[in-house]
C-alpha cells in the first residue's frame, strides 16, 4: 500500500480528474432577432435576463436552430436596408451562427424576400420561403448552398415540420393556401385552401389539428390537416375594445399562436388590441386573456413549459408570462422591433 501521503495525492488527483471530466450542464437561451437594430438580444432561462448580443446586421426577419442546439440560423432581407424597400429585386442571406461563441460560422446568399424558416428534423437542410418570388429555397447545411428551389406560390411566409420530419407546411399570405411540401421528394403534394391571407399557424404533434391566424380575422381557424379542410373559425375575445389592422397589404391583425409543449393550452396574440389570449385545448374555450405589450408578435415556450415568452415590437420589449398562473411577472426591453425568437438549449462543450 502506498505510504499516506501518496494516498492522499493521489485521491486528490482522482478527484480533481473526474470534477473536470464530470459533464457541463446545457444552458437554456432565448434568443430574440431586432429587425430595425440588426442584432440578436440572448436572455438567460429561468433568470430572464440579458445575457449578451449577437451583431448581426439589417433587415432580419427569422431566427431557429439545429435539431442539436449547437447552430443558430438567422436570415436577412440583405437589400431593405431600414425595412423601406420596395419587393422588386430583393436579395437575402442565411447566416449560421455558434451558440456555443456566438461567432458567425458562414453565409448563404439567396435570390429573394427570406421569411419564416425550418430546420428539417436531421439538421440537413433548413426551408426558407421566398415571399416575392414562386419558391422555397432548400438551403444545404453541409455543402452551404441552396441545392434546390420548390415551386410553391407567391407569398410564402411561416412553416412548421411534421413531428415525424416528413412534411413541411407552409403558409401562402398572397395566395391564401398552405401548401404541403414531401420533406424526402422536396416537392409540394398538397395544399390546404382559405379565403385570406394565411399568418402564423400552429400544428399538433399527431397532425390532427392546425390552427391558423388569417390577415384581416380577428381570430383562427381549426383545421384537419389530414383531410385537407377547414373545420371552423374560433373568434377571439375584443375586451370591449375597437379591433382594427393594417389600412393596406398586408392586412395585419393577430400574429402569433402557439401550443404549450404538453397541449393542453393554446396561446393566440390580440396583436391589434396588445393582449394574449388563452384557450383550453382541444376544447378551445377561452381561458383568460393576458394584457401584454404593444403589437405582440411572436409566442415561444421555455423547454419545460413553465414560461411564455411574448415579443411586443412598437414597444421594442418582451413579456414573459408565467404558465401557471396566466399572467405577466416580467417585461425586458430590447433592441428596436424584437418580432420572432427561438428557445434553444445550448450544448455545455
Amino acid at each position: 500500500m502506498p505510504p499516506f501521503n501518496l494516498r492522499f495525492a493521489l485521491v486528490a488527483a482522482c478527484s480533481t480528474l473526474a470534477a473536470a471530466a464530470a459533464p457541463l450542464e446545457a444552458a437554456e437561451i432565448l434568443y430574440v432577432h431586432n429587425t430595425n437594430s440588426g442584432q440578436i438580444s440572448k436572455v438567460a432561462i429561468p433568470e430572464h435576463e440579458v445575457v449578451g448580443e449577437i451583431p448581426i446586421g439589417l433587415y432580419m426577419d427569422f431566427v431557429t436552430a439545429s435539431p442539436d442546439g449547437r447552430v443558430l440560423y438567422v436570415n436577412r432581407i440583405e437589400s431593405l436596408g431600414e425595412g423601406r424597400a420596395a419587393n422588386i429585386g430583393v436579395s437575402g442571406e442565411l447566416i449560421a451562427v455558434s451558440t456555443l461563441t456566438d461567432e458567425i460560422l458562414w453565409r448563404v446568399p439567396i435570390d429573394g424576400m427570406t421569411h419564416h424558416m425550418t430546420v428539417s428534423k436531421d439538421g440537413r437542410h433548413v426551408f426558407v420561403p421566398l415571399y416575392d418570388t414562386w419558391w422555397v429555397a432548400v438551403v444545404d447545411t453541409e455543402q452551404r448552398a441552396v441545392v434546390k428551389k420548390i415551386f410553391f406560390g407567391h407569398g410564402g411566409h411561416g412553416s412548421k415540420l411534421s413531428a415525424d420530419g416528413r412534411r413541411l407546411y407552409v403558409g401562402s399570405m398572397m395566395n391564401d393556401h398552405i401548401g404541403i411540401i414531401d420533406t424526402e421528394t422536396l416537392e409540394m403534394i398538397d395544399r390546404i385552401g382559405f379565403p385570406d391571407g394565411v399568418r402564423p399557424f400552429a400544428l399538433t404533434r399527431d397532425e390532427s389539428r392546425m390552427y391558423v391566424q388569417l390577415s384581416r380575422t380577428h381570430g383562427f381557424a381549426v383545421v384537419d390537416p389530414r383531410e385537407r379542410r377547414l373545420l371552423r373559425m374560433v373568434p377571439m375575445p375584443t375586451l370591449g375594445k375597437q379591433v382594427e389592422g393594417d389600412a393596406f397589404y398586408p392586412h395585419n391583425v393577430n400574429h402569433g399562436i402557439a401550443l404549450t409543449p404538453d397541449e393542453t393550452l393554446l396561446f393566440a396574440n390580440g396583436s391589434a388590441i396588445d393582449v394574449v389570449s388563452v384557450f383550453s385545448h382541444p376544447e378551445l374555450e377561452h381561458v383568460k386573456s393576458i394584457p401584454v405589450g404593444r403589437d405582440p408578435n411572436s409566442i415561444a415556450f421555455s423547454k419545460d413549459g413553465r414560461f411564455a415568452y411574448v415579443t411586443n415590437r412598437r414597444e421594442n420589449t418582451l413579456s414573459i408570462l408565467d404558465v401557471g398562473k396566466l399572467e405577466e411577472v416580467k417585461r425586458l426591453t430590447l433592441g428596436d422591433l424584437p418580432q420572432r425568437m427561438v428557445v434553444v438549449e445550448v450544448p455545455a462543450e
